[in-house]
């Protein structure tokens, strides 16, 4: 690691995001995590600029977008420059600007085809990832499983972990009632939430429909919710309207939508993934069950029967506005180094 330099960090810092997880035409939810922490630095008086790389096009997208991410830093001479999902990293020209670069899960463990192995072009984009790792003055993984997929001591030793924060302003308690007659659903079902895209391989919604199929053996009244493409401020009536979360992926980063419902009251059973630090913190709201039909039918079962206040379940220290004040204290590492 570079030794530090004597450095004026001014109180409030210029942050430029570079990121390709932002809102676009053909996936206008992408991002929501990165606009709500941009949001957050901007309330405690920071300035943030945003490049969003476009969606598609390939990893040459990145490489074009250098000229765009180079105007941007000129115009904004920002403190620090925050890259978001490790390949966005490749869109970054040569600067003296300290980097600080967040993995976020596929950006590290590649994604899986439908073959069941990961792509060819997700195995580039690990390389991608490290590389930007290496090149960053300060890195952040959303979880301590995730930063151990980092090579080398060095990249792992300057990497932080600061997970998926919630806005406790948004995603709170609601009632049940209230939330399914806005969202015109039966009183009397008992709905299972699955708020993952269904589309990738590695959420595994075959495993969630055989677990509430063995579930509907003694709980006929059960069902499995899907819900994926909703308004991202909307979320917190969904939430409210279900009775449990299920999580049956094969690997995560963190995940945010873990955290949403449990800020919102809502008992979440899930397999051994992602953020594992909440099955202990979270104990009164995580349920771990092994991921096979009838170890989580039998969990998710033991939950809806168990009666309980709607209350957040969301351990504390994992609000947005406290995740914000960590980030821009490792911005301001990254600067002195």
């Amino acid at each position: 690691m570079a030794p530090r330099r004597e450095t004026t960090i001014p109180p409030k810092l210029r942050i430029l995001f570079v990121t390709s997880m932002h809102p676009s035409g053909a996936f206008p939810l992408r991002g929501v995590i990165v606009q709500r922490l941009a949001a957050a630095l901007r309330a405690q008086g920071h300035r943030v600029e945003v490049v969003g790389l476009s969606a598609g096009g390939g990893p040459w997208r990145y490489f074009r977008a250098r000229p765009r991410v180079a105007h941007a830093i000129h115009d904004l001479r920002p403190d620090v420059i925050h890259v978001h999902f490790g390949y966005s990293g490749l869109a970054l020209p040569r600067t003296t600007v300290p980097v600080v670069t967040t993995f976020n899960g596929d950006d590290l463990h590649g994604t899986l085809g439908k073959a069941g192995h990961p792509t060819w072009r997700s195995r580039l984009g690990t390389l991608a990832s490290q590389y930007t790792a290496w090149r960053s003055a300060r890195c952040i993984a959303v979880s301590a499983t995730l930063r151990e997929r980092l090579w080398g001591r060095g990249a792992r030793a300057k990497t932080v972990v600061i997970r998926d924060a919630v806005d406790q302003t948004l995603f709170r308690p609601l009632s049940r009632s209230a939330a399914r007659a806005r969202l015109g659903l039966e009183e009397d079902a008992l709905l299972v939430i699955f708020p993952h895209d269904v589309s990738q391989p590695t959420k595994r919604v075959w495993l969630a429909e055989a677990a509430v199929a063995e579930l509907q053996r003694s709980l006929p009244a059960t069902k499995l919710w899907i819900v994926n493409g909703k308004p991202p401020d909307e979320m917190p009536w969904y939430y409210a309207a279900a009775d449990v979360m299920l999580m049956t992926s094969l690997r995560e980063g963190g995940p945010s939508s873990v955290k949403e419902a449990l800020a919102c009251g809502i008992p979440v059973v899930s397999v051994e993934v992602g953020d594992t630090e909440l099955f202990r913190e979270a104990a009164d709201g995580v349920r771990l069950a092994a991921d096979e039909p009838v170890a989580l039918a039998a969990a998710l079962h033991d939950v809806l029967k168990a009666p309980r206040e709607r209350r957040s379940l969301l351990p504390p220290g994992l609000d947005l506005g406290a995740a914000a004040r960590a980030i821009t204290a490792l911005y301001r590492e990254a600067i002195a180094t």
